[in-house]
C-alpha cells in the first residue's frame, strides 16, 4: 500500500463510517481497523454520537418493548396465581424485577386480581 493512500485512510478514518472507507479502497474492513489501532487513530466524538444516536433509537425500542411485554406478562402471571419465585423463574428475572414490575402496574393503574 503506498504511503499516500495509508495517510488518506488515516485521514478519513475519524469522520466516515469505516465500511465507506473500505468499499472506497478496496480493503477490508478489519485491515483498516487494525491500521487505526495501530496508528491510535479513533472515531471523532462527535461522528461516534452521531451514528450512536441513529443505532441507539433502535435498540432503545426494542429494549423498551420488551421491557412492557415482560411487565404485562408478570402481571398476568401474578393475576393468574402464580408465586413471585415462579413468575421469575418462568420470566428468567430476579424477583427483585417481578416486584418492581408490579409496583409500577399497580401505579400505572392496572388491576391486579389474582385467581388464588
Amino acid at each position: 500500500m503506498k504511503l499516500h493512500v495509508f495517510a488518506t485512510i488515516m485521514a478519513l478514518y475519524p469522520f466516515t463510517k469505516t465500511e465507506e472507507i473500505a468499499e472506497e479502497f478496496g480493503i477490508s474492513v478489519n485491515k483498516i481497523r487494525r491500521m487505526a489501532r495501530i496508528c491510535r487513530v479513533s472515531k471523532n466524538a462527535e461522528f461516534r454520537s452521531e451514528i450512536g444516536k441513529m443505532n441507539g433509537r433502535k435498540s432503545v425500542d426494542r429494549f423498551v418493548r420488551r421491557k412492557i411485554r415482560r411487565e404485562q406478562r408478570s402481571v398476568k402471571l401474578w393475576n393468574d396465581g402464580l408465586a413471585m419465585d415462579e413468575i421469575a423463574k418462568r420470566l428468567h428475572i430476579s424477583k427483585k424485577t417481578v416486584y418492581k414490575y408490579l409496583l409500577h402496574a399497580k401505579k400505572s393503574g392496572v388491576k391486579l386480581n389474582r385467581k388464588s
